[in-house]
Order: structure tokens, then C-alpha cells, then sequence
């Protein structure tokens, strides 16, 4: 594989419409997933064939707790999902959906747990969990984002850069989320958890399924009825009981999502013979 420097503004079109390129696999924004489609989706004089395409454009995904799950394990879980990574994972868990019954509880756990998640430099402890986000851009552009936050909910932990040499920022919760709202639509790609309470399952749901992604979600319960029922109406490409809402393997878990979340195509799964 040869590495092509530069911006995917200066040479993305360049390469995704080059008559020589057969299969195009993108990663990144609903936007610009959307835009590669449409170019290789033109025809083009200079290929004799269509362009293979799979892309897994982010998302915003929930994790779902009813009154009836564990809440000590789904704490765990909605902890690592939303700042592992510090959230810069497809996958991240960007929204917790919870019973009202047990919000108050939870949110108590999930506070606790994420204010003792060790910082470091991650070159020089190998245990770190909240290490640095990507670049200044990511770190301005998720304060930013939190500033915008803290004028549509209520901030619990975190919201602020840690004083350490480099762009680490604190995990973040926003509890009081209104559906609809930015902090439930926009994907954030850092450590932002936004926390919506609902009085059902049902409205659990819909509430979940109610935002233009549809990658990955999770849903604790010891209740047998309403994870039967996750499984065909939690509308995400990877669906998770009782456990966090991250953590695929390559070679392991085929992988991808729904709706603006992808091609609806799985990848990284094992391989298959004929």
C-alpha cells in the first residue's frame, strides 16, 4: 500500500475518480461520504466499469439502560463506550438513553467512574485511559462544541482542557439533553456524553432511533422480552446487549451501520472460502 500526502480536499476527487481505481473504502464525515458517492456514481468515459464503494461515515450512537439492568455493569460499560479513545471512535457511545427510574443512580455511577479514569502521556504509561485528542483542531473544536452544550443542558463532570502538556480534555457529561437538540443529533468525535431520560422502553427507542446514523447501540436489561425486541427495532448495523456499544474486532465482528452511518455494507469479519 503506497501513502498519498496531502488533504482529501486537494486530492480526494483526484483519486476516487481515477479511471484506474475499481474499489473505494472511505472512513470520515456523512458529508464527505455522500460527495464520493455521487462522483463515482457519475459516468465516466475514461472507466469501463463501476466503482466498488463502502464507507463508514459516523455516527451517534446510544446506549439504552431500562429499570431493570445492572447498574454497576452498565456504568462500566457506558464509561469505556463514551471515552475510550476519548471518544474519537465511530463507535463511541455519544448518548446515553435511560429510564427515568434509575437516571438519577446511574448518572451517580457514570460521574464517579469517569471523574477516576486515569490521565497520562501515553508514551509513558501504557495503562492510560484519557489520553489526548487528535490535534488543536479537534481540541478547539470539541470545546467549542461543549461551550455550545452548556446553553442546552446541564453540564455534570468534566467540560474543560486538563492542564497537561497536550490536547487532553476531561471527560464530559451533559445531563437534561432534549431530543432533537444538537447534543442529540450532531456526532461529536470526542469525549461528550449527552444523557436523555426517558419514562419507557418504547420511547427508549424511539428516542435512539431518532437521528440520521445508525452505526452502533447498546441496551442493558434483565429483561428478556425488551432485548428480543432490541434486536429488530434498535435500528444500528451493530446492536449490543448487555455490554458497551464498542469493542468490534477486526477479523472477528463484520462491521458497519445503517441510515448516514454507511453503505449498510460489513466489513472485517473473517474470511470466507467457496
Amino acid at each position: 500500500m503506497n501513502l498519498v500526502p496531502g488533504s482529501g480536499g486537494e486530492i480526494g476527487d483526484h483519486l476516487v475518480t481515477h479511471p484506474e481505481v475499481r474499489f473505494v473504502a472511505f472512513p470520515g464525515s456523512a458529508e464527505v461520504g455522500l460527495r464520493i458517492n455521487e462522483l463515482i456514481a457519475k459516468p465516466d468515459p475514461r472507466r469501463k466499469w463501476m466503482t466498488r464503494y463502502v464507507s463508514e461515515m459516523g455516527g451517534k450512537n446510544a446506549i439504552l439502560v431500562d429499570e431493570t439492568a445492572d447498574l454497576d455493569a452498565a456504568s462500566t460499560g457506558i464509561v469505556r463506550s463514551a471515552f475510550g479513545f476519548q471518544g474519537q471512535k465511530c463507535s463511541a457511545c455519544s448518548r446515553l438513553v435511560v429510564d427515568r427510574r434509575v437516571k438519577k443512580a446511574l448518572l451517580e455511577r457514570v460521574v464517579e467512574k469517569a471523574k477516576k479514569l486515569p490521565v497520562a502521556d501515553p508514551w509513558e504509561d501504557c495503562c492510560v485511559f484519557t489520553e489526548p485528542v487528535a490535534n488543536q483542531g479537534a481540541l478547539r473544536d470539541i470545546l467549542k462544541v461543549i461551550e455550545r452544550g452548556r446553553r442546552e443542558a446541564r453540564l455534570v463532570p468534566g467540560g474543560h482542557r486538563i492542564d497537561w502538556e497536550g490536547y487532553f480534555i476531561e471527560p464530559t457529561v451533559f445531563d437534561g439533553v432534549a431530543p432533537g437538540g444538537f447534543l442529540d443529533q450532531e456526532e461529536i468525535f470526542g469525549p461528550v456524553m449527552g444523557v436523555l431520560e426517558v419514562d419507557s422502553f418504547e420511547q427508549a427507542l424511539q428516542v435512539a432511533n431518532d437521528t440520521r446514523y445508525g452505526l452502533t447501540g447498546a441496551f442493558y436489561s434483565l429483561d428478556l422480552d425488551p432485548l428480543q425486541r432490541a434486536r429488530t427495532e434498535f435500528h444500528v448495523g451493530n446492536l449490543y446487549l448487555n455490554r458497551g456499544c464498542t469493542g468490534a474486532l477486526v477479523g472477528v465482528h463484520p462491521f458497519g451501520g445503517f441510515n448516514l452511518s454507511g453503505t449498510d455494507s460489513k466489513a472485517g469479519g473473517p474470511p470466507t472460502t467457496c
